[in-house]
């Protein structure tokens, strides 16, 4: 399983799991306030843009990385700029999650061209990834 709160913005994942196209997306928006029009619009992620996915053990940007996603939508496959890019995990990327017996909460910020955080720390405290056990823990 992995999906995404669409309120709080909480991740949940299961260790072992991959994003999947169909399903298991884990895909996000950068509103953004348009001066002209005076209204919020999606932001049109570029095909050169880079998005950093970057996951630590606890709430603080000095804190130990457990899992850093660099790509541009370029790399990922895109052909098109997109206002939904998605967060591609594989297997590996979800098993760099320490093995437990029960769920395990991280943070996690989504940075545009190491410039703009996207997601990450607010007024609402910090994005959580919340990580639970595989099924089988002799993978």
């Amino acid at each position: 399983m992995i999906a995404i709160d669409a309120e709080t913005k909480t991740i949940y994942i299961t260790r072992g799991d991959a994003t999947q196209k169909s399903f298991n997306r884990l895909a996000f928006t950068f509103p953004i306030y348009n001066f002209e029009t005076k209204q919020e619009e999606d932001y049109l992620f570029q095909l050169d843009d880079k998005i950093s996915f970057v996951v630590v053990e606890k709430k603080g940007y000095t804190k130990t990385e457990v899992l850093r996603k660099e790509y541009t939508l370029r790399d990922i496959g895109y052909v098109e700029p997109s206002t939904t890019p998605e967060i591609l995990l594989t297997e590996e990327d979800t098993k760099s999650f320490d093995l437990a017996n029960k769920a395990k909460t991280y943070w996690y910020d989504i940075c545009l061209n190491d410039t703009t955080t996207i997601l990450g720390f607010d007024d609402e405290g910090g994005k959580q990834l919340v990580v639970f056990p595989e099924a089988d823990e002799d993978k």
